[in-house]
């Protein structure tokens, strides 16, 4: 499957985007592998707090078979001792609990303050992702294009792509990814 270039009509130097950060027998130059790498997909949940939620419920489980085990704790005639015994383990889960949900309202609202950062959902991620799929390299120019009909026939973009510089590609991906993400645009079929 190859198609051909729009600039100098090659179609023996075309490579989709994807496949040319595979190849290991002609990799790409460092700078340009950063250029043309697809954006990692936005978390909803930073790790930190899933860490702690993931603490918390171990905790809860510890809990649970500490209530579960039996009365250890009726040696001791202290009733604190035996309340902190029993009930210790779920009290320190909900402190971990509400740390993680602390770290979580902070990681989203600092997500979006960043409102000019897009894509900012899984589904604009999705969009993004279909552009940067359906992207062709030329080798030879060092240009970036889409041939006609590469995203969909009712896509914004369906019309084959003029040939961008690779050093616009982050830009430009977001561009065409963001012209389906407009109020009116047709809505995605696949």
């Amino acid at each position: 499957m190859s198609t051909t270039c729009p600039t100098c009509a090659a179609a023996d130097e075309t490579v989709t985007v994807r496949l040319a950060l595979l190849d290991s027998d002609r990799p790409l130059d460092p700078p340009t592998r950063e250029l043309l790498t697809m954006p990692s997909e936005p978390r909803g949940t930073s790790g930190a707090a899933i860490a702690l939620f993931v603490l918390a419920g171990l905790m809860g489980l510890l809990g649970l078979t500490t209530l579960g085990s039996g009365d250890k704790a009726a040696d001791v005639d202290d009733a604190a001792y035996q309340l902190g015994y029993h009930y210790g383990a779920f009290l320190f889960a909900a402190v971990l609990l509400g740390i993680g949900l602390a770290v979580h309202f902070a990681h989203r609202s600092r997500r979006s303050d960043a409102a000019d950062q897009w894509p900012r959902t899984y589904e604009q991620w999705q969009q993004l992702h279909q552009v940067w799929r359906a992207t062709w390299l030329c080798r030879r120019c060092r240009v970036v294009f889409l041939p006609a009909a590469s995203l969909r026939p009712d896509s914004a973009a369906s019309a084959a792509s003029s040939a961008i510089p690779a050093e616009q590609f982050p830009q430009w991906s977001v561009a065409v990814a963001r012209q389906d993400d407009r109020p009116g645009a047709p809505t995605t079929a696949a």
